[in-house]
């Protein structure tokens, strides 16, 4: 039995913008050696922003059970356009899709948490990077936060992508229509909280062949954690309440979750069945 761990962030700026997360405490090697030996055998470090992609690949290519994607996430939408033309932003995805272990494009998406000043900048950079996705067949890890509306209008422009719904904490409509679209709905460590009962109701929704698990480390640790830094190795205890929720076995959870990611980044099994 293993796990796979959809959907976390390895580098070490991500850890180093959490109060007291250390360079020598979060290591990549580190966080790692623990994951493996909590039974979590594969992970996907997932890109936000263009500055990330040297660093994705050079992980990528030091660790062997960890795979990279690329890509720029809504918050740094506005940021992003500042800084480069569409076109540059293309530019660069584009020379960057290739390198054996670069499974999909994300995390992209639409956030109107905070605020909907950045909302014209965070669709066009969506737009652009479901474009690149389907043009190297690529699957996409979607976020969405307060924008489903929005989030599914883009995907339906876009018949022939495939991806995820990372990190799920919407409406159960909107799990609904994105498996409709072919979806894949990921948990993170929010379903073990004792207040998201509606969102434990909706796992049972999502059939067995579309579902996912993940950490969003270094963010949102579950129970018995929550408030900590997470890690990867955390991953057993969202996998397990999910389990719970869907009155089967860890050892279950673990086999179809981890059929399900490799059927998505089906990138990731070849290279992962030639390791």
């Amino acid at each position: 039995m293993f796990f796979v761990d959809s959907h976390c962030h390895l580098n070490v700026k991500k850890f180093s913008q959490i109060a007291g997360a250390s360079p020598k405490d979060y290591s990549v090697d580190g966080l790692l050696m623990r994951a493996n030996s909590a039974g979590v055998k594969y992970v996907l470090n997932i890109g936000t922003e263009l500055l990330d992609i040297d660093e994705m690949r050079s992980i990528s290519a030091s660790h062997g059970g960890v795979f990279h994607t690329i890509g720029i996430h809504p918050l740094e939408a506005q940021r992003h356009a500042q800084q480069y033309s569409l076109q540059d932003i293309a530019d660069i995805l584009n020379r960057n899709c290739n390198g054996e272990k670069l499974v999909g494009i994300g995390e992209i998406g639409l956030d109107y948490y905070y605020t909907r000043e950045s909302e014209q900048e965070q669709k066009k950079i969506f737009e652009l990077q479901m474009d690149i996705a389907t043009k190297h067949d690529f699957p996409v890890v979607i976020h969405s936060r307060d924008a489903e509306t929005d989030t599914l209008a883009i995907l339906r422009n876009h018949k022939n992508a495939r991806g995820v719904i990372h990190c799920f904490s919407g409406s159960r409509d909107f799990a609904l229509k994105a498996l409709d679209l072919g979806f894949y709905i990921s948990f993170s460590g929010i379903v073990t909280f004792k207040n998201s009962t509606a969102m434990q109701r909706i796992v049972g929704d999502v059939p067995s062949n579309r579902l996912l698990v993940e950490t969003d480390a270094p963010f949102l640790a579950p129970d018995p954690f929550r408030g900590k830094i997470n890690e990867p190795a955390f991953l057993v205890h969202t996998a397990k309440k999910i389990a719970e929720l869907r009155q089967t076995t860890e050892e279950q959870i673990a086999r179809l979750t981890a059929e399900n990611f490799f059927d998505l980044f089906s990138k990731a099994k070849i290279v992962g069945d030639k390791n």
